[in-house]
């Protein structure tokens, strides 16, 4: 697959495809989903990772 531009929320995307009945335009909006979908991955792939013992903690008052 060819690198994708940035075409918007893959929310957005997922909607369209949802609602597409041709299936030529419906493979390409699959296709735009997967590619912003795999940007959503990369982009969460790049976050700091928290090491053991250090995640954050919820202290409720008394």
């Amino acid at each position: 697959m060819a690198p994708c531009p940035g075409d918007g929320d893959w929310r957005s995307i997922a909607e369209q495809t949802s609602k597409e009945t041709d299936p030529a335009k419906l493979m390409i909006l699959v296709e735009k989903l997967c590619c912003a979908l795999d940007g959503v991955r990369k982009e969460k792939s790049q976050l700091p990772a928290i090491p053991a013992g250090d995640e954050p903690r919820l202290f409720l008052g008394d």
